[in-house]
């Protein structure tokens, strides 16, 4: 059941906060981890890489297309009205905040 619907403001969390084995496996890029964020879509529960990678079964959960502002990642070098498009799964976010 998703837990975030479109237009939530979130924060991805740290890389090694979604591993579900010491480390172990994730698709959060390291630039994004800890970054604000809004969510744009929900894709539907999809297979949880971090538990399918180590055997664990497909375990699947929502996954979210988020925008990040180019700002949050890269700060004043970045230009004003970019942004990162990424798709997290569920257990890579959290409320923001």
């Amino acid at each position: 059941m998703p837990q975030f619907k479109i237009g939530d403001r979130v924060s991805t969390k740290h890389p090694n906060e979604t591993f579900h084995v010491p480390d172990g496996h994730t698709r959060l890029p390291n630039y994004a981890a800890g970054k604000p964020a809004t969510i744009l879509a929900c894709h539907g529960a999809h297979i949880l890489p971090n538990a399918h990678a180590h055997f664990l079964g497909e375990d699947p959960e929502p996954l979210y297309q988020i925008r990040i502002d180019a700002t949050a990642l890269w700060g004043d070098d970045a230009e004003v009205f970019d942004e990162v498009v990424l798709d997290c799964w569920q257990s890579y976010l959290e409320e923001l905040r």
